[in-house]
Order: C-alpha cells, then structure tokens, then sequence
C-alpha cells in the first residue's frame, strides 16, 4: 500500500486553515463518498482519501462554517434543488448539521431516481 506523502497534507493544512479543519473537511467528504455522492475530480484513484486530497487542491470543496447564514444559503439551495417536487424539505432550528446532509443527499438521490425512471419512460 502506497502512502500518501506528507507535504500534500501540509499544503491541505495551509489551504484549508490547519489541521483540524483539513481532517473535518477530508472526513466529512469521505462520508459523502461512501454514501454514493460522485467524486467531482477525474482521479483513477482507488483510495477514497486521494481523491478528496485532490478534490480540495483543485477547490472543488471547502469547509463552510456552521453558522445561521450558511444554514439559511443550503436550506435556500435544498428549496432550489427540490422545488418542482412536493413536499418540500422541512429544516427547523433545531436540525443537525448530519441531519441536514442526510435530507440534502436523500433529497439528492431522490431526484436521481426521478431522472433515471423518466429517461426510461422515454426509451420505451
């Protein structure tokens, strides 16, 4: 198994703003990717971690700050990605940030589905 050189992490940590950040940020996109989300790089890598490094050298992702504002910038983005579909995604105060990504995937898979039973409708 080949490791992945330090000084790629070292730059991650310089980009993303430190340790911390870079390993929540690699993390949480590995959670993304295992649940079936598309890696957003060309990248022939079988290790999941290479392509989210690369993933964030090519700012394809970034961390975004759990604050009201961005809460409020997905909730109007899960509106916008779900608006021709009913019911709409409910998202209270109260709402996790896992929550939010498990309804925002689920909501994600959901129009995949959509799209998918639609062309096959069409090629009948």
């Amino acid at each position: 198994m080949q490791m992945i050189d330090q000084g790629k992490f070292e730059k991650l940590y310089e980009m993303v703003g430190g340790v911390y950040k870079t390993t929540v940020l690699i993390q949480k996109r590995l959670r993304e990717l295992n649940r079936g989300a598309r890696k957003l790089v060309d990248d022939e890598s079988k290790n999941p971690i290479e392509v989210v490094m690369k993933e964030i050298e090519e700012r394809k992702i970034e961390l975004i700050p759990d604050t009201e504002e961005n809460r409020e910038l997905i909730r109007a983005e899960v509106e916008r990605m779900t608006a021709d579909r009913s019911p709409t995604l409910e998202v209270d105060e109260a709402t996790t940030e896992d929550e939010l990504e498990r309804r925002i995937l689920t909501a994600l898979s959901q129009d995949k589905k959509t799209s998918e039973a639609d062309a096959e409708k069409g090629q009948l």
